[in-house]
């Protein structure tokens, strides 16, 4: 049984992958709409880009090089990611857009320079943690 084309409607359309009997959660679409903005792309473009790694059950390490030449903010990041992690990583990014536009940043140059902020805080955040359990364990870019 194949799922219903869920592009009916919608601006933004499926890739071909699209047959396969694939759930892409639906908040993809409005990142892909958000980013669109940000990164001055096409929406149904940045979809099936963001999209992709429910297809493949995974980010595969050349995927993510994709990703993040598209979206230099999520390069922080370690590839290759499991999709639960990729899923947790579009939702930070969606929550920090919000964030950003409730307090009043709207340009898109603002917008993804507030990512890229939020991006090295994170990743410095998340390396102090590992330190403190592990020792030092993080990459060092």
């Amino acid at each position: 049984m194949k799922a219903e084309p869920q592009s009916q409607g919608h601006p933004l359309h499926l890739d071909p992958l699209s047959d396969d009997n694939v759930l892409v959660p639906p908040f993809v679409k409005t990142i892909a709409v958000r980013l669109s903005w940000v990164a001055a792309g096409d929406e149904s473009e940045l979809y099936q880009l963001l999209s992709r790694p429910y297809y493949q059950d995974e980010v595969s390490t050349e995927h993510f090089a994709r990703l993040s030449a598209r979206l230099p903010f999520i390069a922080s990041q370690q590839a290759p990611l499991a999709v639960a992690d990729y899923t947790i990583l579009l939702v930070t990014v969606w929550l920090n857009i919000e964030e950003l536009y409730h307090r009043g940043v709207v340009l898109p140059e603002q917008i993804m320079q507030g990512l890229m902020e939020k991006a090295t805080t994170m990743r410095a955040h998340d390396c102090r943690e590992e330190n403190r359990e592990h020792g030092d364990m993080c990459q060092h870019p």
